[in-house]
């Protein structure tokens, strides 16, 4: 447990879907199980399972976000909203942090309540969707809400852990599945790419289109 860190809360953000029940779960438990060993959380996996179970019985036939909360003592708990369909023509608006984030920064790589990095990012850019990261070496990282794809030369190309980011859960499942490929990629690289894309695992692929200042 480091010292003097601000009080927050293990944090996931799940999709539900009528016909495949809870999108990536495992990557989801896995991610989560491991962030609260890191931080010395109280974590009992078989019950969070159990209640995620439970509350498909209240769901509608239609998809659904569980956020769910752990706090270092173990308590859960877990917030659901029905999920609108997403407009997938339209492109996301990104803008891009000119402040770089600390690649050191251990809850870059834990999925928390404790945002600041991100509210501050988002905070310089109110007319757009969301904000694209960068670290000290001039790597893109991520956005405020998800993990970056970007298509250079035919590849899908997503930045690797190491230089500062969440490993989002669809990320490492399209990662497995040999679909993108972990590679630095710098923000001059972002000027000759094809495309962009923001993935998360509750409104998967969404394409964006960098606002310059």
């Amino acid at each position: 447990m480091m010292l003097n860190q601000p009080e927050f809360s293990l944090l996931e953000t799940i999709l539900w879907q009528p016909d495949d029940g809870y999108f990536v779960l495992d990557y989801h438990l896995q991610r989560l199980q491991a962030s609260a060993i890191y931080f010395d959380f109280n974590i009992d996996i078989n019950s969070l399972k159990t209640q995620l179970d439970k509350l498909t019985k209240l769901f509608a036939n239609q998809a659904y976000k569980v956020r769910l909360l752990l706090d270092s003592h173990g308590e859960m708990t877990y917030q659901t909203m029905s999920l609108s369909p997403v407009n997938n023509e339209k492109f996301v608006k990104l803008g891009m942090s000119c402040t770089p984030v600390d690649s050191t920064n251990i809850f870059l790589y834990h999925k928390t309540t404790n945002r600041q990095v991100y509210e501050i990012a988002k905070a310089a850019f109110p007319d757009c969707d969301d904000v694209l990261l960068g670290n000290e070496r001039g790597e893109i990282t991520e956005t405020c809400i998800g993990n970056i794809v970007v298509d250079l030369n035919g590849e899908l190309l997503t930045p690797p852990v190491e230089c500062g980011l969440l490993a989002g859960t669809f990320r490492a499942d399209l990662l497995e599945q040999g679909k993108i490929k972990a590679e630095i990629i710098t923000v001059e690289m972002l000027k000759y790419s094809d495309r962009i894309y923001i993935i998360n695992s509750v409104r998967k692929w969404r394409e964006a289109v960098l606002i310059s200042d």
